[in-house]
């Protein structure tokens, strides 16, 4: 009886733990977009290193009290420190290409460019991981790449804030990769903490030059963003950490629907023909290379 009732409960531990990891990142999904909204609202007033320094800031307060909900401890050491600095120096990055980015694009484009990060996670996913991306998957990320084409239309010259939203795709495909090696051994907060300490110190040093004066009400809404983004970010790197990186990834796309709602409703914003067409393509192939993921893990289980 042990026998059969132990597989049992492996499989529905694991199914528990995909619909947790689903879950998590469909709501952390609506809280970046909400995010990405309150940041693009402030970017016309606020420079936007000041703003991702005080989001730091607030983020390593929220996280602090944060801990005490989910009784999760912040680890003074760290198992592969070397990998969490490059993981924090590559998010960095990616932080600072996505805010300016979105800072002069629609939102609903900019997120749409920024879900091309699937393509780059398939990629990125095989000097990393190992994994291996075969003839079918290759297709599924030309296909996305040609809706990416579409949606930044070439033909009348690609503009540079389009640019830096797929240097922050990219980005966040190695910071996701790295993650998933590093949740066998840190647990959520731990990353989360150690990463918004790192954009706090390494933004410290420009306030002396771009620093001005804030009112209240600013204050508040960065407040408020902050908020969003720390249980975003905590749902996004909990659901990495328990799930495999191209499982998870298709379900971020919900992002796009709530950033085009917000966009249309505060900015009066509503996409052209091309970027509608060239947003279905990189959902569609980023939906298609995970499920050449999953065949393939089938097949792989199958021969071992």
């Amino acid at each position: 009886m042990q026998k059969i009732i132990t597989p049992l409960n492996n499989i529905s531990t694991r199914s528990n733990r995909v619909t947790l990891a689903v879950t998590i990142t469909i709501i952390g999904g609506l809280c970046f977009s909400i995010q990405d909204a309150g940041i693009k609202w402030l970017t016309v007033e606020v420079a936007v290193l000041q703003i991702i320094f005080l989001r730091s800031l607030f983020g390593m307060a929220f996280l602090g009290v944060s801990t005490l909900v989910t009784g999760e401890r912040i680890s003074r050491r760290i198992k592969r420190p070397g990998l969490l600095l490059t993981r924090t120096v590559i998010n960095i990055l990616s932080w600072i290409f996505f805010f300016i980015g979105l800072k002069y694009l629609p939102l609903a484009t900019a997120v749409a460019l920024f879900f091309s990060f699937p393509l780059f996670l398939a990629i990125t996913s095989v000097p990393i991981l190992g994994e291996k991306v075969g003839l079918r998957r290759s297709l599924g990320i030309l296909v996305g790449f040609i809706g990416v084409l579409l949606i930044t239309n070439p033909t009348s010259g690609i503009e540079w804030p389009m640019l830096m939203m797929l240097s922050a795709a990219f980005g966040w495909a190695l910071v996701a990769n790295i993650t998933r090696i590093l949740g066998e051994t840190e647990n959520t907060s731990t990353l989360l903490f150690y990463t918004l300490f790192g954009f706090s110190i390494a933004l410290a040093v420009p306030q002396f030059w771009i620093w001005q004066p804030i009112d209240i009400q600013t204050i508040g809404i960065i407040a408020v963003v902050t908020f969003f983004g720390v249980i975003a970010q905590f749902c996004l790197t909990k659901a990495y950490s328990i799930a495999s990186p191209s499982l998870i990834a298709p379900f971020e796309y919900t992002a796009l629907i709530w950033s085009a709602t917000l966009g249309f409703l505060i900015w009066g914003d509503v996409p052209d023909i091309y970027a509608i067409i060239g947003a279905a393509l990189i959902v569609g192939s980023g939906l298609y290379i995970i499920h050449r993921e999953r065949v393939a893990n089938r097949i792989y289980r199958t021969l071992k």
